[in-house]
């Protein structure tokens, strides 16, 4: 149920690199949408009272008062949901590319008593409440500004270490093109040519830092998306590998069960069996 809502306006921004999209305080309860989806956006959620949890591609994050919760674009993830019995929440859409371009996590959990190294946050998290709840004069352009200092704070805590290694940065980008474009058809030398580096050398560092290949990354990646198809959607198996970018349904099949241990239609007739039950 949202509370208040306020839809961000274009215009001139203190930082150029920060736009508030949308920002909306809703309640939360335990019946919510499970369906997963993504955003092109950053999407900043703080817990104003009660629990619940969030659902993040296989990882369940569990919400407490005062945690905050930075979910970066396109990354899978479902509805939040209350449990006790509901939770309320602030939450900000945001046009970001620092975190986008920075940040290693597909999301980054702040529990309260972290938080408290930011009491700044959270008083400028309720400064947004209070603005959008009373809709005083100028608060769009309030709104906006306090999104700003909100990220430059929190990309003060989070910022990866300035020794960071460039091969180190280029793979996150990759991983984050990948994350993207999973379901376009990708080569390694089209990795590589996006990374603007030898494409041996991208297997390297990309296996070194993130303990697989890129096209194995890329594989999974479209596995995790195909089983959510297979488990919730009629597509035959023919369509979801189309849909995946794989270039044939025996590659799909092939590398599903590779990854999975059976195949696209064990794994649909299995996920039925557990709807009904």
């Amino acid at each position: 149920m949202i509370l208040y809502r306020f839809d961000g306006k274009t215009g001139q921004h203190l930082n150029a690199g920060v736009q508030l999209l949308q920002v909306q305080a809703a309640e939360y309860g335990p019946q919510g949408i499970r369906d997963s989806h993504t955003h092109p956006h950053t999407q900043l959620i703080y817990v104003l009272s009660g629990e619940g949890c969030c659902q993040i591609e296989d990882e369940m994050v569990t919400l407490a008062p005062n945690d905050l919760l930075l979910i970066n674009p396109h990354v899978s993830h479902c509805d939040l949901l209350g449990t006790n019995p509901s939770m309320y929440a602030l939450t900000l859409d945001l046009s970001c590319p620092y975190f986008f371009d920075a940040m290693e996590q597909r999301y980054v959990y702040l529990k309260a008593d972290r938080l408290e190294d930011l009491v700044s946050v959270r008083r400028y998290m309720q400064n947004l409440l209070h603005e959008v709840k009373c809709q005083p004069t100028g608060f769009e352009q309030m709104c906006q500004r306090l999104a700003e200092v909100v990220v430059l704070s929190l990309s003060r805590q989070c910022q990866p270490a300035s020794n960071t290694r460039k091969s180190s940065r280029e793979c996150i980008r990759v991983r984050l093109y990948i994350d993207r474009h999973f379901t376009e058809t990708i080569t390694l030398d089209d990795l590589a040519q996006y990374a603007n580096l030898n494409k041996y050398y991208l297997v390297h560092v990309f296996n070194r830092e993130m303990g697989c290949s890129p096209i194995s990354y890329l594989i999974d990646r479209r596995i995790s998306a195909s089983k959510r198809l297979l488990s919730s959607s009629s597509l035959s198996i023919r369509q979801i590998s189309q849909e995946m970018g794989f270039s044939s349904p025996s590659y799909f099949s092939q590398s599903f069960r590779r990854s999975t241990g059976c195949s696209p239609a064990e794994y649909r007739r299995q996920s039925q069996r557990d709807k009904r039950f």
